[in-house]
């Protein structure tokens, strides 16, 4: 009669409250499900062995699959914060918990390749094509998504509160892959010593008509990509010469921060050799710049400037005495990022006298809000770093705009599309640019475009310049040296109005350099799939 009664109630609860997929699973219906699902795994599925190791070319393959297949209700981390794992019922779980986790690899593979009855899991399971079945390997990623146990949490503290920098090299033995990768990187050769490495000075010096120095002048050279710079020691300091080469137009041009194009300018002198480069340049171009010695642990950004002091790891590795970005929540993650491409300025200034252009006493795992303030903006102004819309005309602003846009808002980070491990594609994406785009916004995604074929979104051919996604979400309006552009990173889109009214350039006369505005404007207002409204 009681469990009669209990089920009436339910029943009625059930009529009164409805059954949506947005409502939280009782702990029971949790319980049994969960039970259910492990139940109906065949011991022999459950007993099975993984055929594949962990490396980072497996776990790399891995996780192009995870992202592919498993992001959009799993979430890239796993963790299930999504629009789609958010509202399927039952909820889609959190990878890296102890629910997941503490199943065996054969458990979790079978549950990749056959899906769970009864909820939003889909069986990927290939029928007669073992050899292209991937489910293994992703069982190794979905193992390297656990979360810290609390003893290794506490492990992790306590290493980095003793640990000291070993230098990237130290990586070399056990991640000889990834430091290759790496070593080849912009960010692995941003400053290099001209002694050690002759081939670093990429002008020859004697066409240098600007501002005349010697190449023993050079203590250290910064870049080689948009732009080179040369820096003279002077005691314990360094100091910029006055040239720099444009590696694009291949000329040298006067490098000298100019009065108002800068927050600290006022504050130094107006002459290079009185402008040191340890409050303006180093602390990003370094692993742990010390302001009192000004010493480095390590030139460039090492292994250590995103995953913390190393000598614990080096010694005895494990998961617990070293950092990684990966396993952080987004803010945190893209932080690691963003303490060097973006413009702000400390949030306390000067320090022991000096003003400093980058986050001093930031280290990976800390906060940055604690020590560094992103330059301020007043919407409709243009300023030295920004357009009247809040987007960045200045180079080094990828930080500045990216945590206004709609991406990072849903938990995406900066690593989402680009490897600092270092890849073969432009900027370290890890995939060509459209096909990286494609991987959540295909069409008629619930990321959009809600379109069914991609050229109708764009009204441009398929594989044509005007086509491309980044040509309309992250043009190239950022300047990083005279007339050569970097591009944005709002992922919103200028429109012919906007360049109209606040001088903000527009994707479609920057290509198309023959139209007007006006042309522009009246050709979007053609295109029958765009509310009218969001061209304004």
């Amino acid at each position: 009669m009681v469990v009669l009664m209990a089920l009436v109630f339910c029943a009625l609860r059930l009529i009164w409250r409805g059954f949506s997929t947005a409502d939280q699973p009782s702990y029971l219906e949790t319980v049994v499900a969960r039970s259910a699902r492990n139940l109906a795994i065949p011991r022999k599925a459950r007993l099975e062995t993984n055929p594949w190791k962990s490396s980072p070319h497996v776990l790399q393959e891995a996780r192009e699959s995870f992202l592919d297949r498993c992001a959009v209700c799993h979430a890239p981390d796993g963790g299930g914060q999504t629009q789609d794992g958010r509202n399927l019922y039952p909820k889609a779980p959190d990878l890296r918990l102890p629910p997941t986790q503490n199943l065996t690899d054969g458990e979790i593979r079978y549950i990749i390749r056959n899906g769970v009855r009864l909820t939003g899991m889909p069986g990927w399971a290939k029928p007669h094509d073992e050899q292209g079945d991937d489910s293994w390997k992703l069982v190794l990623f979905i193992r390297s998504l656990r979360q810290l146990s609390v003893e290794e949490q506490q492990e992790q503290t306590s290493a980095m509160k003793s640990a000291h920098y070993a230098g990237s090299q130290s990586c070399q033995k056990c991640h000889a892959q990834i430091y290759e990768h790496w070593r080849k990187t912009p960010m692995a050769n941003v400053v290099r010593d001209p002694r050690e490495h002759p081939d670093a000075i990429i002008p020859d010096l004697a066409t240098n008509s600007v501002a005349k120095f010697a190449k023993d002048d050079i203590a250290l050279v910064y870049g080689s990509v948009w732009k080179q710079r040369y820096f003279t020691k002077r005691g314990d300091d360094y100091f910029p010469e006055p040239a720099q080469w444009d590696v694009t137009h291949r000329v040298w041009r006067p490098y000298f921060v100019a009065k108002g194009t800068d927050w600290w300018e006022p504050l130094y002198p107006p002459d290079n050799m009185q402008r040191p480069t340890g409050p303006t340049c180093d602390g990003c171009h370094s692993v742990d710049y010390n302001i009192q010695t000004k010493r480095v642990a390590e030139w460039n950004v090492g292994c250590e400037k995103c995953h913390g002091p190393g000598s614990e790891h080096v010694e005895h590795p494990s998961r617990g005495n070293i950092l990684n970005p990966a396993r952080m929540d987004y803010v945190a993650a893209s932080d690691t990022c963003i303490q060097c491409h973006s413009q702000g300025r400390p949030l306390t200034n000067p320090i022991e006298g000096r003003y400093y252009d980058w986050p001093v006493g930031y280290h990976v795992g800390s906060n940055l809000r604690d020590f560094w303030q992103l330059e301020e903006h007043t919407l409709g102004e243009t300023t030295f770093t920004h357009f009247p819309d809040g987007t960045a005309h200045k180079n080094r602003m990828q930080g500045n705009d990216f945590v206004q846009s709609v991406m990072y808002r849903r938990g995406v980070t900066c690593f989402s599309c680009h490897d600092v491990h270092g890849t073969d594609n432009y900027a370290q994406l890890r995939k060509p640019a459209d096909q990286l785009c494609m991987d959540c916004h295909g069409p008629l995604s619930l990321n959009g475009p809600r379109t069914g074929t991609i050229e109708e979104h764009t009204h441009h051919k398929k594989g044509s310049a005007g086509s491309s996604c980044i040509a309309c979400h992250m043009p190239k309006i950022e300047t990083t040296i005279a007339d050569v552009k970097v591009r944005a990173h709002t992922f919103a889109v200028s429109t012919p109005a906007m360049t109209d009214r606040y001088k903000i350039p527009n994707p479609c006369t920057t290509c198309h350099t023959d139209k007007t505005t006006a042309w522009a404007a009246d050709t979007l207002r053609h295109w029958p799939e765009r509310s009218p409204w969001r061209m304004q």
